[in-house]
């Protein structure tokens, strides 16, 4: 699990609304403490099955990790006790106490770690809340999978036939825009130009939500420096936390889901005068772009 940015504790207060009927407390085999929320007493998972789960890594009053913000819900499959080592996540003996629907917050002495991250010095304890959503056997998780697997190619595929159209369409607008002709051009007052070709039906995201992006990165020469389509897979990052170019910040941020526009970048929103791999310094940047997806 991957560390990022603290989140401030107040902006998830939506998804950490634990239940609190019947909590009690005691210890893991391993001697973790754990206060139980929600107790459905269904049957719990047994080695050798996968878990799926939600769960918020909480340090003091910042949050650290949260699979809310992740593009596809955690799975993990439960170790045996044999498989148990210090690296297994001390996470997982919540989940074995746990069946669908439960809710549970396990605490984990941060100095426990054998590499505790610098982010996480200043904190004692940390908390992991976690939320049994699924459990399948091996066998339905193979099928599964195998059934993921196929429709995650049959997506990638219709998408990479597209990039024809969406080139040739990305070099007529870069076209009109270079000859004056472009109509409907929003401007920022940070320099950001824009035009919305479809308005989405979603909503806009907010600052630290994850946000999957196709795309499609012309020169003002016509020249194509990258794209998503030719893998078929959008880029995904968090919005907002500089992770991109500040032209993206500004401009995802400004659309609805599903909706598909044209951006004007100049250098002082893209890469400046250092440039970047292909992209040469002080160079304006036209992106075609699809809001996909908020998560």
């Amino acid at each position: 699990m991957t560390f990022r940015s603290p989140i401030h504790l107040a902006a998830l207060v939506a998804v950490l609304l634990w239940s609190a009927c019947q909590s009690s407390e005691t210890y893991t085999p391993r001697g973790f403490r754990y206060v139980l929320h929600t107790n459905e007493q269904g049957p719990k998972p047994n080695p050798g099955e996968y878990v799926y789960f939600d769960i918020v890594m909480q340090a003091g009053d910042s949050v650290f990790n949260t699979s809310y913000m992740m593009t596809e819900r955690p799975r993990l499959r439960i170790p045996f006790d044999e498989e148990l080592t210090r690296n297994t996540p001390p996470f997982i003996d919540g989940l074995k106490l746990m069946s669908i629907g439960d809710s549970l917050t396990l605490y984990f002495p941060s100095d426990s770690m054998a590499i505790r991250p610098v982010a996480l010095e200043p904190y004692d304890m940390i908390e992991y809340h976690l939320k049994v959503v699924d459990i399948k056997t091996d066998e339905e998780f193979r099928l599964e999978m195998q059934r993921v697997i196929e429709e995650k190619e049959k997506r990638l595929q219709q998408v990479k036939s597209r990039e024809p159209e969406i080139a040739e369409f990305s070099q007529e607008i870069l076209a009109k825009y270079k000859a004056g002709t472009l109509e409907n051009i929003i401007s920022t007052s940070e320099g950001l130009r824009y035009v919305i070709h479809k308005e989405g039906s979603g909503r806009k995201p907010n600052p630290n939500e994850y946000v999957s992006v196709h795309y499609y990165g012309l020169l003002m020469n016509g020249l194509t420096f990258d794209n998503s389509f030719t893998d078929g897979e959008p880029y995904t990052f968090v919005l907002g936390q500089g992770r991109v170019i500040t032209g993206w910040d500004i401009a995802i941020a400004k659309l609805n889901q599903g909706s598909r526009a044209s951006l004007f970048i100049p250098p002082a929103l893209g890469y400046g005068e250092a440039g970047y791999l292909d992209i040469p310094g002080q160079a304006d940047l036209y992106f075609y772009v699809e809001l996909e997806k908020i998560n």
